[in-house]
């Protein structure tokens, strides 16, 4: 049987890999998984384009993992399939499948569900169908002359028998791209507004042989970047301990992206946090005990922040979730959540409106909370008794004012400086940006709440002229030239992150040319900016807020390259000339002609000499 499992991504990046798919396909006995290929889908496509993707494998079924977000692309894609070929066998799973089984196997016109971790169900239905076997199977929801039917609840698989994808080769490591890894299933904390812990609410971690061949197959593969598929990989603590010396053993060298939950880190998994090359989300969800424990959720802020404190303390880059909507929230104690959230000074900061998922608690009990919610995905909140609609659509525009500023428009290391310079709180910077937004720039809502079409450079210029609008409203606009350098600094430092690294070059690649008559050109990797303040002051910035700053120091001038090796950046101040002469190499004119007898030949080779064996001026373009 020639079997197509599609996958509808989110959009193309390092994370768009076919994880599910490929467990399923694995799953499969030998000779099916033979006829089995994994196709990828991105919402940018034409219908008849995912279409042709798929019928050009010529499958007799399609298989597709069925999500909230991809549901309304994924069901009229089924519908385009079936009536292109009518007798292809369309089969769904993922976490759509489980919430509502009946809705999802009529509106899309599936032949069978696959609820659960569908390894084993998906491996019986298949063979099933191959064999012209209606029997009932366990966690298979399927379509009959008689009506829907079904078997026995899902089972879980032992995930000690599971076949990997990544070790048979149904799934192949990409060098410098990134990859899936899950590492455990199930969750043990019950929170109502979760689907994690549906079915397992227990950790049921991988092999530990298993996790440990991965991991050498991803070194040898030369990945860049791991997500590890884990709830909460600290817990228990000592778990994800282990699994942290592993990566520090195996692979220093990658970068891993982690979720964790705050209340398991302590002194020395921020330590081994911190030897590693990582990036860790911690759910905070809200500021306020009240709300969680509407949830069955345990916090105290405090501790909370003393945890994320020895994260900070070890240079542990960490982001924070907050949902807003939540049973007995308000859009004043959002705000508060806010506030309490960017004082952590997070990396990223993700917010979101509450969703009622299907299968959860809170959607079981929405009538009783007084829960309004949509109907069809995403099943976002739209009313509750202590959150108006009117009062949700202005936390949407904070969430996004947020995400703009401070997300997309690379803020983290200004954010607080500027907030305490302006003597405001986080949530009043963001309500005055949101306000000069509307009023000012005349953004409207559609236009502010698109925040993934929001350029980083754009948002730069943005923040260049809100600053003088903030600055002079509270009547601090002597600030001003310290915060625009502050913004320069923070935005060009990670770009440079973020783009392509400046390699050295080879003396012997030098041979034969005249380093004084050849037009060098600035090595596009490069940033040269000029500064207000002194480079090297307006780094102490960290150590004293603005006012201190400008009192202390005075705008002395100074130009300041970035460039980045490997995964550091490095800001150097330049002296004078050393500017002038990357400023002036365009291609067209040599360093004879830019200095123009200002410095002699000697000392002038000098300095091309070294910029160019470090890769910032290169040979002109050919």
């Amino acid at each position: 049987m020639r079997i197509v499992i599609a996958t509808l991504h989110v959009r193309p990046s390092a994370q768009a890999v076919a994880l599910a798919a490929g467990c399923l396909a694995a799953a499969l006995p030998e000779d099916l998984r033979r006829q089995a290929r994994l196709v990828d889908l991105f919402p940018e496509m034409p219908l008849d384009t995912m279409a042709d993707a798929i019928l050009a494998q010529e499958p007799e079924l399609v298989a597709m993992p069925v999500y909230v977000w991809n549901r309304t692309i994924l069901l009229p894609l089924a519908a385009r399939l079936r009536e292109r070929r009518p007798q292809l066998r369309l089969v769904a799973g993922g976490p759509e499948a489980g919430a509502a089984p009946e809705a999802l196997l009529d509106e899309g016109g599936f032949d069978a569900l696959v609820q659960g971790e569908g390894e084993e169900s998906f491996r019986a239905l298949v063979q099933a169908l191959d064999n012209q076997d209606e029997t009932p199977l366990p966690g298979v929801f399927r379509r009959s002359p008689r009506g829907p039917s079904t078997g026995a609840a899902a089972l879980l698989p032992d995930v000690d028998s599971l076949t990997s994808p990544w070790l048979s080769g149904v799934l192949v490591p990409p060098a410098e791209g990134g990859v899936l890894w899950e590492v455990a299933r199930g969750c043990p904390f019950a929170c109502d507004f979760c689907f994690d812990s549906r079915g397992s609410n227990r950790i049921r971690p991988l092999p530990w042989p298993r996790l440990e061949a991965e991991l050498e197959l991803f070194v040898r593969s030369r990945v860049a970047q791991i997500w590890i598929l884990d709830s909460t990989f600290n817990y228990p603590p000592e778990r994800g301990k282990k699994l942290l010396r592993l990566l520090a053993a195996k692979a220093p060298h990658i970068h891993f992206h982690l979720e964790a939950k705050a209340e398991y880190l302590d002194r020395e998994s921020a330590k081994l946090l911190g030897a590693i090359s990582c990036s860790v989300q911690v759910g905070l969800q809200s500021a306020h005990p009240r709300v969680l424990k509407n949830i069955h959720r345990a916090a105290d802020p405090e501790d909370f922040k003393s945890k994320i404190h020895l994260l900070a303390a070890e240079g542990v880059t960490y982001g924070l979730d907050l949902i807003y909507g939540l049973p007995g929230d308000s859009l004043a104690g959002f705000g508060a959540s806010l506030d309490y959230a960017l004082d952590l000074r997070p990396n990223h900061l993700d917010i979101f409106p509450l969703a009622v998922l299907p299968g959860t608690v809170l959607h079981r009990e929405r009538e009783r909370l007084g829960l309004q919610c949509g109907a069809e995905p995403p099943y976002e909140i739209i009313a509750s008794p202590s959150f108006s609609g009117q009062d949700l659509q202005r936390a949407r525009l904070l969430a996004a004012a947020a995400d703009i500023f401070y997300n997309r428009g690379r803020a983290v290391g200004f954010f607080t400086p500027l907030c305490r310079g302006a003597g405001m709180s986080a949530l009043g910077l963001l309500e005055e940006f949101l306000h000069w937004l509307q009023t000012e720039k005349r953004f409207d809502e559609a236009q502010l709440l698109a925040t993934e079409q929001w350029q980083p450079r754009a948002i730069r210029d943005l923040h260049m002229e809100f600053t003088p609008h903030l600055l002079n409203k509270v009547g601090r606009s002597h600030l001003l030239p310290a915060a625009r350098d502050l913004i320069r600094y923070h935005y060009h430092y990670a770009e440079a992150l973020l783009g392509p690294e400046t390699l050295p070059v080879e003396s012997e690649q030098l041979r034969g040319r005249d380093l004084w008559t050849t037009p060098w050109r600035l090595n596009p990797a490069v940033r040269l900016v000029r500064f207000r303040y002194e480079i090297i002051d307006l780094l102490q910035v960290e150590e004293m807020d603005l006012e201190q700053f400008t009192n202390l120091f005075r705008p002395v001038g100074s130009a300041a390259l970035f460039i980045r090796r490997g995964s550091e950046v490095y800001c150097e101040s330049l002296e004078e000339d050393f500017a002038k002469l990357l400023h002036g190499s365009d291609g067209s004119h040599s360093p004879r002609e830019i200095f123009a007898g200002s410095i002699n030949r000697r000392e002038g080779e000098e300095f091309v000499e070294f910029a160019v064996t470090e890769g910032i001026l290169l040979p002109p373009a050919e």
